[in-house]
């Protein structure tokens, strides 16, 4: 008895050892890989998503059929090479050393019926089988790209595009066409729809040549640099303009832009109404702060307003969808200061509000989906149970019978088939990262064996007020090993912030992983090393209401700055946090936070690593940077006070700035620049530069690299 119980402890002591990062981060993952867009058809209940079963980062196809419970692989491309589909660094002697991990397909369709898909890998077209008994069938071989396949509704025909034109394919007769002709400098064709009859396709041009900016690579033997198009803070909005075409081709009719001309942001590609003779647009203003859904007729290109949303410092843009009898619109609003649901009419008229409360419809298709009008239910997921979770409900179109259908603690998002029939349901919780479930059955299980052999940190969820107006604040803290917040006699721990990415993202959810599986997990490595960490929604984060979403208007790196300083005064009320050795970190927006904190209060953070961070907003996107900036010729004072660049002489503590060189999001420039600046004024930092990653990394080696070096960089300077 006693041998066998000094057995099963050391078992135990086994299943609880902490990974070195190069066993963490090095694929196939111990926490797998999720699930991702996950669908149905619209008949035959055959649901489809991609997944990668091994852990891997390559997502194959798959179906599932409810009906029989059957589990079908349908692609296993990864092994698959055709010299023809190089990329141009696949064909540079240097570059393809360091080729990125594939990321396999990207985008599919479904036929109606279910019975047959169709996607895009490498630029070729495939079609097959849903029953998992026949490989694919390969429809293209071509040196141009086909993209973005889409069965006609009766299944006969697919749509895609090549070189910035929209094809189409008769599948039964091999006939193939060219529907558009789209010409001049600038123009690109964007997203496009069949209509539900297949008589014709709505589609978007971008116009104008607007900026080109230039994505510098030094990997190769020679420099290169692609160009891409960019708006930044105050440039013109870029024009996009709708057109319907008779889906064998022919002349297009413009559609109009709707009371506002031009001067809008168009949303999405428009939706049909399911009986073919209305499209569904939703736009905002160029000021940004009104919001609107159109109703066009496809016929005359007239438009109309069906809804209208103001707001004094941003509006978020409408989520809009088609009732089944194509009469009425569902669409969220925060006109309450939440985001609740409403049902208008095509014809317009004062919205009917269904949901009701100080909580969130989420329609943030992040975490699984949008809400869906489904046979005689409108379908969502909301916070209503708090914050940290997301469950699952439905209520019917005139707002009675709201009805919970999730009981799982954590996130629970429903995809539901378009009869209302059956579910797909994406779970997770504190423990379990996201797996998806059918009619009671787990379809798929994401981690493989050895994620129950880590010692994931315990979690605990908490509230502190802003230091600035006393707001409470959503966070989550990692526990070290045998440490406990109420336990005031322990030997006080360092401990480490997280300031996660997005702004307008969540991080304090009750799911494993939280808002970025490999951030979270970097974190967790940090609390198995002793440092606490906390995790904290600070303001502009989604989920918390209209005023929260906004509190940043005007001024970043404010109110949101204050939200984490309230941090530091909770840690200090717990009376065994070091205070004098916490560190910050973040990537993103989560980077700029960083660069904020290390240089507007020099003296509460001892180190700060800051990952692809913004340093400069007149460097970023336009859209998202003027609905919290404005333009900055009319908002000078918020962008500067709104800049890490313009605080860096406070900078006291050590200081690690970590970029990808081809970074098209947040570019590269604002590394450099605060870098020279940091120079000139003569301060101590430290830098890591990464040329082949982007603005997420994603190989192995980067990632086992970068989380070192970080972590070693809190080490000296926290421990």
């Amino acid at each position: 008895m006693r041998a066998a119980a000094i057995f099963f402890v050391l078992v135990g002591l086994l299943r609880a050892e902490p990974w070195p990062l190069e066993r963490l981060f090095h694929r196939p993952f111990a926490w797998g890989t999720p699930p991702q867009k996950v669908a149905w058809s619209k008949q035959g209940h055959t649901l489809l998503f991609l997944w990668n079963a091994a852990g891997g980062r390559f997502l194959d196809l798959y179906a599932y059929h409810p009906d029989r419970q059957h589990l079908a692989q349908l692609t296993n491309l990864e092994p698959v090479e055709d010299p023809l589909n190089r990329s141009a660094a696949e064909k540079d002697e240097r570059q393809k050393r360091y080729a990125e991990p594939a990321e396999g397909i990207a985008d599919y369709d479904i036929s109606k019926d279910g019975s047959r898909a169709a996607f895009s890998y490498r630029g070729d077209l495939y079609l097959v089988s849903t029953s998992g008994l026949e490989p694919p069938f390969r429809l293209t071989r071509t040196k141009t790209a086909e993209t973005n396949p889409a069965f006609s509704p009766d299944g006969s025909k697919l749509a895609f595009s090549r070189e910035g034109q929209l094809f189409v394919q008769d599948l039964r007769t091999a006939q193939l066409w060219q529907v558009t002709e789209i010409e001049g400098e600038g123009a690109a064709l964007g997203g496009w729809r069949w209509s539900p009859d297949g008589k014709r396709f709505v589609y978007t041009v971008r116009t104008g040549a607007g900026r080109k900016l230039l994505l510098p690579n030094y990997s190769g033997r020679l420099v290169t640099a692609d160009s891409f198009p960019r708006t930044l803070p105050g440039d013109p909005a870029t024009e996009v303009k709708i057109y319907v075409i008779p889906s064998e081709g022919g002349a297009p009719t413009a559609m109009e832009p709707g009371p506002w001309g031009d001067k809008v942001n168009g949303f999405g590609t428009p939706q049909w109404s399911p009986d073919s003779r209305m499209l569904l647009r939703t736009v905002v203003h160029a000021n940004l702060k009104q919001a609107a859904i159109l109703v066009m007729d496809p016929i005359s290109g007239k438009a109309r307003v069906a809804a209208e949303e103001k707001d004094a410092v941003w509006v978020e843009p409408y989520f809009a969808a088609w009732s089944p009898d194509s009469s009425r619109i569902l669409c969220t609003s925060e006109r309450t200061g939440w985001s609740h649901l409403y049902v208008v009419s095509k014809d317009g008229g004062e919205p009917r509000q269904l949901t009701r409360g100080a909580w969130e419809v989420d329609n943030d298709r992040s975490f699984g989906h949008e809400p869906q009008w489904a046979g005689d239910y409108i379908y969502f997921a909301a916070t209503e149970a708090g914050t940290a979770e997301r469950q699952f409900y439905r209520i019917k179109p005139d707002g009675s019978g709201q009805q919970r259908l999730s009981s799982r603690e954590g996130m629970n998002i429903g995809i539901v088939s378009e009869d209302g029939r059956d579910t797909a349901m994406l779970m997770a919780d504190v423990r379990n990262p996201f797996d998806l479930h059918v009619g009671g059955n787990r379809v798929t299980t994401s981690p493989r064996a050895e994620f129950a052999n880590y010692a994931w940190p315990v979690s605990r969820f908490v509230s502190f007020p802003s230091r600035g107006d006393g707001k409470p604040v959503a966070a989550r803290l990692l526990l070290p090993p045998d440490y406990r917040p109420e336990d005031r006699g322990q030997k006080p721990r360092p401990a480490v912030f997280f300031i996660h990415g997005s702004g307008y993202a969540t991080s304090v959810l009750k799911q494993w992983g939280a808002y970025q599986e490999l951030r979270y997990v970097f974190n967790c490595s940090l609390a198995n090393k002793g440092y606490v960490v906390l995790d904290l929604d600070y303001r502009g984060s989604s989920g918390y209401g209209r005023d929260w979403r906004t509190g940043v208007y005007l001024h970043m790196g404010g109110r949101d700055l204050d939200d984490v300083l309230g941090g530091v005064d909770y840690l200090r009320s717990l009376g065994n946090v070091d205070m004098q050795h916490v560190g910050i970190w973040g990537s993103s927006y989560g980077g700029f936070m960083t660069a904020m904190a290390m240089f507007l209060a020099p003296d509460t953070f001892r180190a700060g690593a800051s990952f692809s961070s913004v340093n400069d907003w007149e460097n970023y996107n336009a859209y998202y940077t003027e609905q919290r900036l404005g333009k900055p010729q009319d908002y000078p004072e918020a962008y500067r006070r709104s800049s890490p660049i313009h605080f860096s002489s406070m900078l006291r503590n050590p200081f690690l700035i970590v970029h990808g060189i081809v970074d098209n999001n947040v570019m590269f420039q604002d590394a450099v620049q605060l870098s020279e600046k940091l120079v000139q004024e003569g301060k101590d930092f430290s830098e890591i530069y990464y040329p082949e990653e982007s603005h997420i990394f994603v190989r192995d080696e980067t990632l086992i690299d970068a989380f070192r070096r970080a972590s070693e960089f809190f080490d000296r300077n926290l421990q």
